[in-house]
């Protein structure tokens, strides 16, 4: 369990390093970020997680979560109506003129807790932002999983 949360934690800090790294030399600085800083050992394992996180950033479905005007570890808080104090960082933030979009990466199986953690997200924000479409996202950064909450 203590790996897979390091794993978790490197590959948050990986996609907030790379996303002002031009896309042909993300992979580069990945391995060698993952080697020098991170201290990840295993070439193999650097590999990989390079790629996966290579591989968001350059999918187009997600480019104007990762562009300008996004914000990366975006605390957020509200009172929901019913008294709950709704309080966290999100993965990625794009505020737009009528939409809100929040994105959350988590890198272990999808589990019924991380789609209610997005969706309290939603609800923070659209308490925030009142009368904004708001569209919430978890991606399973090991299997490629995306769900729209």
């Amino acid at each position: 369990m203590r790996a897979a949360a390091q794993r978790g934690t490197i590959i948050h800090h990986l996609l907030e390093r790379l996303v002002e790294v031009p896309p042909e030399d993300r992979r580069e600085r990945a391995i060698a970020w993952l080697e020098r800083s991170a201290g990840v050992a295993v070439a193999t394992d650097r590999q990989k997680i390079a790629d996966q996180v290579c591989s968001v950033l350059a999918d187009p479905s997600f480019s104007e979560l990762f562009g300008p005007g996004s914000l990366g570890e975006a605390p957020l808080a509200a009172t929901l109506p019913d008294g709950r104090v709704i309080a966290g960082t999100v993965d990625r933030l794009l505020i737009e003129e009528g939409r809100v979009s929040v994105l959350d990466f988590k890198t272990g199986l999808p589990r019924p807790e991380h789609a209610r953690q997005v969706e309290l997200y939603g609800k923070a924000v659209q308490i925030m932002h009142p009368g904004t479409r708001v569209e919430t996202r978890v991606i399973y950064l090991g299997d490629a999983i995306i769900l729209n909450i």
